[in-house]
């Protein structure tokens, strides 16, 4: 997988944007082709599924959600929106990209590339470039996939031991629907909302803290909302990351 920035994104006007508001979407991040390789990549993912249980995080991978009983999925569905009710709470699924690609426990595959890509010295200094956060040495990330029912309750981000500077979120979702849910929403102090709709190729930006959701994908929709989403961060990576060739 060869993915291109967008050669015509303007980094002064973004890097003014991020200054004063503290995030930026930056739509047509990549080259035409290299977001329609990538998205056909997510599409081919093994997806499992997340959720918060009290303290612990719960991950089921694909193999344990397409064998569980439909009694037990609706007892833990259950259990998960009583959570919700009480607390911090969040659903979704996912595929633990950086996770995998560090562990090596399967052969190497063309989403390895993508996350190569986000950690090359291209796209970190692009980074740095528009939030100013020269500290900066690499990327964690998660492919995401958000459908009906999935959400991701208010919280920050904060988790200093892994020094996260910034939050990203790489859309890879066409023509979502504008009251379908599946928003990334920002919260002032009287809990008034400003939101990113998911758009195809778009890559969200914010700093670390901020208060952030995303809302509740509506039970009627049937269409997937792509993305890789993690935190820039300033800490050591866990092993080498072998850069593409540039």
């Amino acid at each position: 997988m060869n993915l291109e920035l967008n050669s015509s994104l303007d980094e002064n006007v973004l890097a003014e944007e991020f200054s004063q508001r503290g995030r930026v979407q930056i739509r047509n991040l990549l080259t035409e082709a290299s977001a329609r390789t990538l998205v056909a990549e997510l599409q081919r993912l093994p997806w499992g599924l997340v959720y918060n249980d009290g303290n612990q995080v719960v991950e089921l991978d694909a193999a344990a959600v397409n064998s569980m009983p439909r009694d037990k999925g609706a007892s833990i569905l259950a259990a998960i929106h009583e959570g919700a009710r009480n607390g911090y709470q969040f659903f979704y699924a996912y595929y633990p990209l950086f996770r995998e690609y560090f562990q090596r426990r399967q052969a190497p595959t063309s989403l390895f590339a993508a996350y190569e890509f986000i950690n090359s010295e291209t796209f970190l200094t692009f980074i740095r470039r528009v939030t100013g956060l020269e500290g900066i040495r690499w990327a964690d990330g998660q492919a995401t996939l958000f459908t009906a029912g999935h959400f991701l309750k208010c919280h920050t981000d904060e988790v200093p031991a892994e020094q996260r500077l910034a939050a990203y979120v790489v859309n890879l979702t066409e023509n979502w629907g504008r009251d379908w849910g599946g928003f990334l929403q920002f919260f002032d102090e009287r809990y008034d909302v400003e939101a990113y709709r998911p758009a195809f190729n778009a890559i969200n930006i914010f700093r670390i803290p901020a208060d952030h959701s995303v809302s509740v994908v509506a039970p009627y929709v049937r269409a997937h909302r792509y993305s890789i989403t993690g935190w820039f961060r300033g800490d050591t990576p866990p092993g080498p990351i072998p850069l593409i060739k540039e």
